[in-house]
């Protein structure tokens, strides 16, 4: 059935080695500056290939020789994974008790549980969505990877027992053509739609580790000869093809496309090409078989568990004390993260794997077993906590909020504020406001993104006594502007679409038009700022008396609840600043804005100026989270969108009326 003579050329192969390090060194210069390799994540995809080829041409070795083991496979697994796994998860929970404000503590302590059961894919999956953290605020976010390889290590072996005793010899191939082809189907069928459910969980993954699945079975079925000797002329060609498409890969696929999907067979085959090709190809003998790239290969594993943490806290100091991300502190996080990985493989992991006789590399096993299942014990010990509060000054625990959950509510997300992979038809009826009591009353319909949606709270809270009706008809990242295409927002523009046939349905009395205008070069794009304009014009010829535009809100450079924590470690005993300075704010230019709201002949009210005087913009009214008003970089929370609502609310209403800047 398998080709015994496959034990023998079973042996260790360098340049799989340097095709390691290239999947590692990617994802960490990805990870540092994307410009410059947009398409670096692709190295777990790379990843992958390698993993499904080196386990199952282990795993089919055994069978046919009858050495094959359930227990000893798993043995294996742990003594493999498990050393350099506990020493970065007990890392990490030391470095975030010394650094990590309670709640990214809480988060951190989900991490840790599922990075050490192993379901770190569906913990950070169940993590994602609009209002999730910032990505670097998660110290664990690289090992959903990790996750989606040991499910893959669960069901294998046992899929491979159950064919193996199935003497056909079409069996296997055939149940594995069938898994990958299915696992495709779902990538490629739920990428638009479920981007991130695609991208973290399994289902869509599977298919890549079964490509390195099929290979290995395919070289090791190969009677004859092996593929070096069958194809010999082909085999450089064939090397140079598959490393062009990885080179293709990691420069030109983005991270707004949507990935895994059909893109991600870039990266998958020309792996697979690669490793087909052997290592006396002229690619895998002398460049992936090159010394220095080698010995990176041999401690990727490691570089790639170390590699975010330290990235991740490196900006948690950046948050906290205004460090300065810069090129040599990149290069510094490059370096730390080098040593670390050599130090983990050299005194950890290498001792471990020296370790002779089996019984004392099963009791080893446990012990490592043991020492990560206390890591996930003390994770979940910081949830239920609420992340130690008391590690912290007062001043700063009374500022530390989980803001995303209140937000989510209060924009009413996933009903009348649709995420990005939800269509039109997802709006609930209760996006508009019912009739009260038998006189009309006027309809207010708000259009938008979040920068919409954030001013509702406000809206509401006057509501009744302006006695005007409500209708919320706002998506994630899609700007009020018809014929707008936004990358990895596939409904952005038919969203538009309805909402323009809502409003000549129901010809408000107002539509109140907000967004993050910068996000969509509104004010550098003129043909852009033509398209909005034509958008205006579209719904004053609906028959809408009155269309006012809400101009840019000031964007912060960091978190304001960040920005105010820095102040605070300045002078802790001060209590925190209502105000922060301009100069902390990112560009900002309405000029184009306003011609454009202007030239239609609507409504332009300028939010940076309620906001904001020439040195200062108000933040927070008090030192409690209850009084921030402005929750990361530009949304408001439901306090702020109070307080803004009361200061440009009758210019929305009134055409006379002008908006008044708040004070403290």
């Amino acid at each position: 059935m398998i080709n015994t003579d496959w034990a023998k050329r079973l042996s260790y192969r360098s340049d799989i080695d340097g095709l390691r390090a290239i999947a590692v060194l990617s994802v960490i210069f990805f990870h540092l500056s994307p410009k410059r390799m947009s398409g670096g994540f692709v190295g777990v995809d790379v990843f992958f290939v390698i993993s499904g080829f080196l386990i199952s041409s282990i795993i089919y070795n055994e069978l046919e020789t009858g050495s094959f083991s359930i227990g000893q496979f798993y043995v294996r697994r742990i003594r493999r994974i498990y050393p350099a796994l506990f020493t970065v998860l007990a890392s990490v929970c030391i470095a975030g008790w010394l650094l990590l404000s309670p709640s990214d503590f809480v988060l951190a302590g989900k991490q840790i549980v599922g990075g050490s059961t192993f379901v770190a894919n569906f913990v950070l999956w169940s993590q994602s969505g609009y209002f999730s953290v910032d990505a670097a605020k998660k110290p664990l976010l690289h090992l959903w990877s990790l996750g989606v390889e040991e499910q893959y290590y669960l069901m294998f072996p046992l899929l491979c027992v159950v064919l193996y005793r199935i003497k056909a010899r079409w069996v296997m191939p055939s149940a594995f053509l069938a898994i990958a082809v299915a696992s495709m189907i779902v990538n490629v069928a739920f990428v638009g739609k479920y981007s991130e459910a695609t991208y973290f969980l399994p289902f869509s993954r599977l298919w890549e580790l079964f490509v390195g699945a099929g290979l290995a079975l395919a070289l090791q079925r190969d009677l004859k000869a092996s593929w070096e000797d069958r194809l010999p002329a082909w085999r450089s060609l064939l090397g140079f093809l598959g490393f062009g498409l990885l080179g293709f890969s990691l420069f030109h696929i983005e991270q707004d496309f949507p990935f895994p999907g059909w893109w991600a067979l870039l990266p998958t085959f020309g792996t697979a090409m690669v490793i087909a090709a052997g290592e006396s190809s002229w690619i895998n003998r002398h460049v992936l078989s090159f010394k220095p790239l080698v010995l990176v290969g041999l401690i990727s594993y490691p570089l790639y568990l170390w590699h975010w943490p330290v990235l991740s806290f490196v900006r948690a100091a950046d948050r906290v004390q205004g460090v300065e991300f810069s090129h040599f502190l990149k290069t510094a996080i490059f370096a730390i993260s080098f040593v670390l990985a050599y130090l983990t493989y050299r005194l950890v992991e290498v001792p471990i794997r020296q370790v002779k006789g089996n019984e004392k590399r099963r009791r080893g096993a446990l012990w490592l077993l043991g020492s990560v299942s206390m890591t996930g014990a003390f994770g979940m010990l910081v949830v239920l906590t609420g992340g130690f509060p008391s590690r912290a000054p007062s001043a700063i625990v009374a500022l530390d909020h989980d803001y995303g959950s209140d937000a989510s509510r209060a924009y009413r997300e996933g009903t009348c504020f649709l995420r990005s992979n939800q269509a039109a038809a997802a709006f609930s009826p209760s996006c508009l406001d019912g009739m009260q009591g038998g006189s009309p009353q006027p309809l207010v319909f708000v259009w938008g993104d979040s920068h919409a949606a954030d001013l509702m709270p406000g809206f509401r809270s006057l509501q009744q006594a302006s006695g005007v009706r409500l209708a919320q008809y706002t998506t994630a990242q899609c700007a009020p502007i018809l014929g707008l295409v936004v990358s990895r927002r596939p409904y952005c523009a038919s969203t538009n679409s309805a909402v323009l046939d809502r409003v000549r349905a129901l010809k408000p009395d107002i539509v109140v038009l907000s967004a993050s205008w910068d996000s969509y070069d509104v004010n550098q794009n003129p043909a852009l700022a033509q398209q909005f304009l034509t958008t205006i014009e579209a719904i004053e010829t609906a028959g809408v008396k009155r269309v006012v535009v809400i101009g840019s809100v000031p964007a912060f450079t960091n978190t304001v609840p960040r920005l105010l924590v820095n102040e605070l470690y300045h002078n802790i005993k001060r209590p925190a600043p209502h105000r922060l300075s301009t100069s902390l704010l990112k560009p900002h230019d309405d000029t184009m804005l306003r011609a454009t709201v202007q030239k239609a002949g609507a409504v332009y009210v300028p939010l940076f100026d309620v906001l904001c005087d020439q040195s200062s913009c108000i933040v927070t009214t008090g030192s409690s989270w209850q009084n921030v008003v402005i929750y990361d970089s530009n949304h408001f929370t439901e306090h702020g969108s109070i307080l803004v609502a009361q200061h440009i609310w009758p210019a929305i209403l009134h055409p006379e009326s002008l908006v008044d800047q708040i004070r403290d």
